[in-house]
Parts: C-alpha cells; sequence; structure tokens
C-alpha cells in the first residue's frame, strides 16, 4: 500500500470559484455600477459625480460579504478600486473619460502579468487565489488546501490554469484598451462588460474542466500505486 496521501473529494472546484458563486458578486459589484452610471450620468453636471455615488454598488457588496461571512470579496474590493481610480481620474483630468474607460482593463492586464510571472515562482498566482475562495482564509482548511500541492499533477495544473489566465487577461486588456480609444463612453461601459463577462466565463469554464480531468488523472495515478 502507498503512502500517498488520499486525492481530495474537491480537487476540480478548489482552484477557482465556480460561476454561480460568483454571479451575485459580478452583477452587484460589475452590472450595478454601469447601469447606475447609465442612468445617472445625464441627470449629473460630471463622470466624477456619477461614478462617486454609483460606488455605493461595490461598497455595499463588500460590507454585507464582510457580515454574513466575516471576510472582504475579491470582486468587490476590485471593483471599488477600478471606479475609484475612475473618480480620480475624472477629477484629475476635468471629466476626460479616458482614464474612467481604461480603468478596468489596467487592472486585468496588471493580474495577468502578475499571473504570467508568478510562474516563475515556487507556486503560481492562481493556486493563492484558488486557497483563498476554497478557504475563506480559515487557517484549518488553508491548511488542507496546501496539501493538495503534493498530490501527482497538481502543481502542473495549476501552472497551466495560471498560464491560461494570464494571457486570457492580458488579451482581455488589450482588447478593451482599443476599445476604450475608439468608442464613445457609453457604448463602451456596455461592451465592456459583455467582454469582460465572456472572458471570465471562458476561463471559469476552462478551470473547471481542466480541473475535473485533472482530478480524474490524480484518482487514476494513486489507485496505481497501492
Amino acid at each position: 500500500m502507498s503512502d500517498a496521501p488520499p486525492a481530495p473529494d474537491r480537487t476540480g472546484t478548489s482552484m477557482v470559484p465556480s460561476l454561480r458563486m460568483l454571479l451575485p458578486n459580478l452583477i452587484v459589484a460589475g452590472v450595478f455600477p454601469v447601469v447606475g452610471y447609465a442612468l445617472l450620468r445625464s441627470h449629473v453636471d460630471s463622470d466624477a459625480t456619477a461614478l462617486a455615488i454609483v460606488l455605493v454598488f461595490p461598497v455595499a457588496e463588500i460590507l454585507y460579504e464582510r457580515i454574513r461571512r466575516g471576510r472582504f470579496e475579491p470582486i468587490g474590493i476590485i471593483a471599488i478600486v477600478g471606479i475609484s481610480l475612475g473618480l480620480i481620474g475624472a477629477i484629475a483630468f476635468n471629466g476626460n473619460a479616458t482614464l474612467l474607460k481604461v480603468r478596468e482593463s489596467a487592472l486585468t492586464g496588471a493580474f495577468g502579468l502578475l499571473c504570467l510571472l508568478s510562474l516563475a515562482a515556487p507556486r503560481p498566482a492562481m493556486f493563492y487565489m484558488g486557497r483563498l475562495f476554497a478557504t475563506g482564509g480559515d487557517p484549518e482548511r488553508m491548511a488542507e488546501f496546501e496539501e493538495i500541492w503534493q498530490l501527482p499533477t497538481v502543481p502542473r495544473r495549476f501552472r497551466i490554469v495560471t498560464l491560461v489566465w494570464g494571457v486570457g487577461l492580458l488579451g482581455e486588456a488589450v482588447f478593451r484598451t482599443i476599445l476604450a480609444l475608439t468608442i464613445d463612453t457609453q457604448t463602451f461601459l456596455v461592451v465592456s462588460q459583455i467582454v469582460n463577462w465572456v472572458v471570465l466565463g471562458g476561463l471559469l469554464w476552462y478551470s473547471f474542466r481542466a480541473n475535473r480531468t485533472g482530478e480524474q488523472q490524480v484518482v487514476e495515478l494513486l489507485d496505481g500505486t497501492e
């Protein structure tokens, strides 16, 4: 009998959250601010004012998740940072919408670059993202998640998924930046959300499928060592 550790029951879903899990956060932190901005912009005197008002959505989402789960959700924080950058840019450049339009591209592009750079580290970025979503910061669950790294094929799988996320997010950032420079702000806010959802949904689907396949491989390899 081999001393290899048993395969966790949920290696396929631990790496990244499911789209169903993320959907409420995406709607509140991503869709509501865009819809709110579209409805408000014609009734206020500047982008800065509209942006300041729609900050209520990601702030409320962060506070709700903090009270309900006792932790801060990354999506809400990212939305806060993105809208705040747009707000600062709108104020600093007297209503210029360029920074408003590229703020999210800068964030997703930066994370995509971080993913690619992390491939040179002992563990890639998506391992830590998976641990964050799977454990909620609970020390005991984090220790259990760390054991996944010791299973056969798992390090390679995390690195491949991290590579795909890095390339995908960088590509999305470049494409959305091109859109930001070529179409008007209102149209861009709608189109960019569609692009964002398609890319994110594709990455989550790929990660889920890669993990399901990887989980089966781990079980087969461990069974073969018994």
